[in-house]
């Protein structure tokens, strides 16, 4: 157990810190900043990644951007997406930098910049920068800045070697109509090749610049906290992503948010997660009324439909099927038939066993779903203390999932070696918490942080595991929500970019192919 415990140590301790390690095969890379989804907390700027970068999975992190402070700005500074700014990075309020999770490994790297949306006159500026230190604040001028570059809204260019300008260039390009430049950096040694906006030029440096390994920074400056700058069409020649891809043989192909519809009172997310998700937990049978047009926003083959409300009738008591079960299976399969192809599968009750329905009953809701769908899957999700030496799992079940929440590496990995013995040819699904829970209130941001990366880590070392269903945050179930069907607000950065990252390295393998 101790061995065991230590490598999945190391495992979250990689995936939480800046990547490093060795080289991997070298090869392009591209973000078009595209069909990001900007939601609170997180801002889009992780969203999508395997869609805009094409092999995907690349993140970035947000830094200070500044020369006086590592204080990293809150969220909202740096966003993809944004309303106004579709397709884009942009860069808020003030002076700001995120960096590539990854090092360059080339000579080349090109981006369009907009110093200032609107603005071909200001002395502001975007820039790029270029370091060994994959910790630095990302200011051009800075001494761990090995190549810094900046050009202003008004065509001004100037370059930086550690902390000393080499070249100032006051008039060096002339903005585009809407306030970009297209900018190429190729290094060559102690030579430059600046391109912007079509002028070219060989610039000779102070000091060679070594493009081994070079971290990315993307920043702008701005005194002025109501303009704004922009990133598009980012592509580094060579870039090492190694300590960023799945591992090799990893069997994880799913991530999506159980109760990403939960009810009309809860609302519908699964637009606010399109973009970090390819299978999500939706019920559809309010007590009111069907609504299957939330199906639409499912992605192909992209959620599984709750059947609870139509074969149990569960209550304090006991959770045993309705007399007319099959009539009301029928009524939701009916409903859902038009999207079918939006559906992966069903869900059985929430925890059926917990409740106390019987076997039996189990059996026959999961055979129902399958005689009616016999191409799609029927998942269980059971209660981690049901999980025990006299659990077992319908031959109509096909995905096994259980829940346990707020507890720590040895109970989580004791059950699902025990899930393992108890399903045996199924496959397997993890369901961290997403939000603090009633009994285990005193979580804080940083510590569900912490469970995004334990529960990948587990996942990893357990081959039967191939999913990741995050529980919630809106279930309503949290110390937040004032009553059943109230969600839990998703006031948790960390937290959720932590889910980000983790959905990147299960959705989109970030191992360039070249």
């Amino acid at each position: 157990m101790i061995t065991r415990l230590l490598t999945v140590a190391a495992i979250v301790a990689a995936c939480v810190a800046v990547p490093g390690g060795a080289l991997a095969a070298p090869a392009p890379f591209h973000d078009d900043f595209d069909n990001a989804v900007d939601a609170d907390p997180t801002y889009g700027l992780n969203d999508n990644l395997k869609q805009r970068q094409g092999t995907g999975a690349v993140t970035y992190s947000r830094v200070s951007g500044k020369w006086n402070t590592g204080d990293v700005p809150r969220p909202w500074f740096a966003q993809v997406g944004h309303p106004n700014h579709r397709g884009k990075l942009s860069l808020h309020l003030g002076t700001t930098a995120v960096r590539l999770d990854a090092p360059s490994t080339g000579s080349t790297i090109s981006a369009t910049l907009t110093p200032v949306v609107g603005d071909r006159a200001s002395g502001d500026w975007s820039s790029i920068a270029l370091g060994r230190s994959a910790n630095s604040w990302g200011y051009v001028s800075n001494q761990d800045i090995d190549l810094g570059f900046l050009v202003r809204a008004n065509g001004g260019v100037q370059l930086f070697q550690p902390g000393t300008p080499v070249v100032t260039l006051p008039a060096f390009a002339s903005a585009k109509d809407d306030g970009s430049f297209d900018v190429t950096l190729k290094l060559a040694g102690a030579k430059l090749d600046l391109t912007v906006n079509g002028r070219r030029e060989t610039i000779t440096l102070g000091t060679a610049v070594p493009t081994e390994r070079l971290w990315v920074y993307l920043g702008r400056y701005s005194d002025n906290d109501k303009t704004v700058s922009l990133v598009d069409d980012l592509r580094v020649e060579q870039l090492d992503s190694d300590d960023l891809r799945k591992l090799p043989g990893s069997q994880l192909r799913y991530y999506g948010y159980f109760g990403a519809r939960l009810n009309l009172a809860g609302g519908n997310h699964l637009p606010e997660v399109r973009g970090r998700s390819n299978l999500n937990w939706v019920q559809i049978s309010d007590a009111d009324a069907y609504r299957p047009e939330v199906l639409r926003d499912c992605a192909p083959e992209g959620c599984v439909v709750h059947t609870g409300n139509e074969f149990f009738d569960c209550d304090a008591a006991g959770c045993p099927l309705y007399p007319n079960a099959a009539e009301r299976w029928q009524v939701l399969a009916s409903k859902v038939r038009p999207h079918l192809d939006r559906v992966a599968g069903f869900v059985l009750q929430d925890e059926p066993f917990h409740h106390g329905a019987s076997f039996a009953d189990v059996e026959h809701s999961a055979q129902q779903i399958k005689n009616t769908f016999p191409g799609k899957k029927v998942m269980l999700i059971e209660a981690g203390v049901r999980v025990d030496d006299a659990f077992r799992v319908p031959a109509a079940v096909d995905w096994v999932g259980f829940d346990e929440y707020c507890v720590g590496y040895e109970a989580l990995e004791a059950r699902m070696t025990k899930l393992e013995e108890r399903a045996p040819g199924k496959e397997l699904f993890l369901l961290p918490e997403a939000a603090p829970q009633s009994w285990c209130a005193d979580r804080t941001d940083a510590d569900l942080e912490s469970t995004q990366y334990l529960y990948m880590a587990l996942a990893r070392q357990h081959p039967a595991f191939v999913g990741v269903m995050v529980f919630g945050p809106w279930t309503g179930v949290g110390p937040a929500a004032t009553g059943p069907g109230t969600p839990v607000p998703s006031k948790f950065p960390r937290a959720t970019e932590a889910q980000e990252r983790v959905a990147a390295l299960v959705l989109g393998d970030a191992r360039l192919l070249g």
